[in-house]
């Protein structure tokens, strides 16, 4: 099963695929409807590296969710223009094929993708940021069961994606 956003944001590709980057956007766009922490001996790091990195997870802080591997790579997509100009553009895939080490996670297989390109013009939003985020994943005989837990999760991801994005900055060149 899956569940995914098309969000549209008010800030430059740039900078949000800079802000999927960084650990700290990814705690301030659930918090808190889950609560992400680091299980690393140094805590979050800055910026996401090539390493996996274990996070554990509590939903509204309370409920444990366990413990998981944040495990991300990156690469580029073409995809149709997004406006009158020949030639193609380039979509920006933020992928994370992390495995869960306990509690629900331990069930979990998932795989999610981030993938960040100029809005259409059709947007209305000139600079602005299309997002397509989406979240695959199997729990066996629970994957209905979470399906509504995790649909809530990503509105409220959408929601705050959308809040907080014009707030990230560009990345200096």
């Amino acid at each position: 099963m899956h569940v995914q956003l098309k969000l549209v944001l008010a800030a430059p590709p740039a900078a949000v695929s800079d802000a999927l980057a960084r650990p700290d956007v990814m705690v301030a766009v659930t918090r808190p409807a889950v609560v992400y922490r680091s299980q690393e001996p140094a805590g979050f790091p800055a910026r996401w590296g090539s390493s996996p990195s274990r996070v554990s997870a509590r939903i509204l802080g309370l409920l444990p969710l366990g413990v998981t591997h944040v495990d991300l790579r990156w690469y580029e997509v073409k995809v149709p223009p997004v406006t009158s100009e020949a030639g193609s553009g380039v979509a920006h895939v933020q992928e994370d094929t992390g495995r869960g080490v306990s509690g629900m996670f331990a069930r979990l297989r998932i795989r999610h993708r981030m993938a960040v390109s100029p809005a259409p013009r059709s947007a209305g939003l000139v600079g602005g940021t299309l997002l397509r985020d989406r979240l695959e994943f199997d729990a066996g005989p629970l994957t209905p069961l979470l399906w509504p837990g995790l649909w809530l999760t990503w509105q409220w991801r959408g929601y705050r994606m959308r809040r907080l994005a014009p707030t990230w900055p560009s990345p200096r060149a």
